[in-house]
């Protein structure tokens, strides 16, 4: 083993022990009220939060459960009586929105936090900003176990299936919902003026349309730029995506899980290639609109007994069993679908960035043959920015991996890790990078979690899946994972 790959594997066996998030514990004794109070995403807390806690409650002896409102309309509690007794489980949500930040959890005030997106350095400075004390760093934030990754929600840019347009690119959604674009004809459909449709208030994914396609990150100035929308604005998801799908004319946007009959684009890129909107690729992280969603703890002091359980029980598969009930994506693995292994073989010689970057034959032909008569998993293992340290999900992505590979229907299938790279920088780099990094996970797999028959290889730039002439191209820089029979 190269001293490069040795550190690698060092690397990413710490993160990996980091991220151990459930085991043997001291039961204290049951206190006769447990609480746990959670803050933050709106997304989160008025769909997820409310079907998870119910399950989680009635699983922790709390049948019998009723909620209860507050004045302001962002704050709920949710009140569990257990059977046997007169204990009591107090949940207490407040839904102001990602961009409050997480100061109820500096002050005390929450447990978790909710949050639609990843802690970044302005969220630490905001914090800084307003005096408060014990403020943690952003690798502290980002500590596995501090910073929890339960689910995926994505959203669906949508038209009616009586629109022969089916592939937009974010360039050309922002002109059309900005008003440059009024006329179906412009982007190769029919001559029909363009109707824009929205909710009342965004339904909570407004900040994803916002932020990702039209790069306003203040979502009341956001919606005030749009073009005028077609009348009525409306308050139900389901109204809206009816007209949107009974309208040849009509263009929103809906949280995925909620597009009904209507048609959800393709989003196009600047290589001419396009991504489907579907759950696999909201899985694997490569759908461009798409998002984790986050549960943090405050790494600066340990978290109650009963905010770990709930914690706990959203990360296990019962608690993602819930979370799917909600509509939102899960972490639990899934194969691709049936036509996707050879959709993957016909592009593998591009390196989408409009054939400047010439993929090396061997690479290829490595990329071919470690596919061939496998499937992929939905697992994708992702780095941190600029490392080659895993991201939390990925270092909870391999205990997952771990349970897949150890299921009895998988008993005779060989784990294939492939390592891939961007078309950007020295090509001989970024092969022996992609390399190292599947190498290393196949170390921390094999040593760290018993898993037995795994093989791993290096293919830089092959069968890439984003463009690499846009900002989608970091999605290149993975390790994807496949499953065959063992030959």
């Amino acid at each position: 083993m190269t001293h490069r790959l040795k550190s690698l594997v060092t690397g990413l066996a710490v993160a990996a022990g980091l991220g151990t998030l459930t085991g043997a514990r001291a039961a204290p004794p049951v206190p006769a009220e447990m609480t746990v109070r959670l803050a933050g995403a709106s997304s989160i807390g008025e769909r997820l939060t409310r079907d998870a806690v119910a399950v989680w409650a009635r699983k922790s002896g709390f049948p019998s459960l009723r909620t209860d409102t507050d004045i302001d309309p962002s704050k709920y509690e949710i009140v569990g009586q257990a059977a046997e007794s007169a204990r009591q489980l107090r949940v207490g949500v407040t839904s102001k929105g990602s961009n409050a930040g997480f100061e109820p959890l500096l002050r005390g005030q929450a447990d978790l936090w909710m949050a639609s997106q990843q802690v970044q350095q302005s969220d630490i400075d905001a914090m800084n900003g307003k005096g408060l004390k014990g403020v943690p760093t952003l690798a502290q934030m980002q500590t596995p176990g501090t910073e929890n990754v339960i689910g995926l929600d994505a959203l669906a840019i949508v038209s009616s299936p009586k629109n022969p347009v089916k592939r937009l690119t974010l360039a050309q959604i922002k002109d059309l919902f900005q008003g440059r674009i009024t006329n179906w004809s412009a982007v190769g459909g029919a001559n029909l003026p363009v109707k824009l449709y929205t909710m009342d208030s965004g339904a909570g994914y407004a900040d994803v349309f916002c932020g990702q396609v039209i790069g306003i990150a203040d979502v009341p100035a956001c919606i005030a730029s749009l073009a005028r929308l077609a009348a009525p604005v409306f308050d139900a998801s389901d109204d809206l995506t009816d007209q949107v799908a009974a309208d040849p004319g009509s263009l929103s946007f809906v949280a995925f899980q909620d597009k009904r009959d209507a048609r959800a684009m393709q989003i196009g890129t600047a290589c001419g290639t396009a991504l489907e909107p579907n759950s696999f690729l909201v899985q694997s992280n490569e759908y461009p609109l798409a998002r984790r969603l986050y549960l943090y703890a405050n790494p600066m002091k340990p978290l109650s007994q009963t905010a770990r359980s709930y914690l706990d029980f959203v990360l296990s598969p019962e608690g993602q069993n819930a979370i799917t009930m909600t509509g939102f994506a899960t972490l639990t693995p899934s194969l691709s679908p049936e036509d996707y292994s050879s959709a993957r073989l016909d592009a593998a010689a591009e390196a989408q960035d409009g054939g400047r970057t010439r993929v090396r034959v061997g690479d290829s032909r490595a990329f071919q043959e470690a596919v061939g008569g496998g499937d992929r998993l939905s697992i994708t293992f992702r780095f941190q920015s600029g490392t080659s340290e895993l991201d939390s999900r990925s270092i909870a992505d391999l205990a997952r991996l771990a349970a897949v590979v150890g299921a009895p229907a998988n008993a005779g299938k060989q784990v294939v890790l492939i390592g891939f790279s961007s078309a950007i920088g020295d090509y001989a780099r970024n092969r022996v990078l992609s390399a190292d990094r599947a190498a290393g996970i196949r170390e921390l797999l094999t040593t760290k979690y018993g898993v037995k028959d795994v093989v791993s290889v290096g293919v830089g730039p092959a069968a890439a899946v984003a463009c690499n002439l846009d900002a989608s191209a970091a999605l290149n820089q993975r390790v994807e994972v496949w499953l065959r029979k063992r030959s």
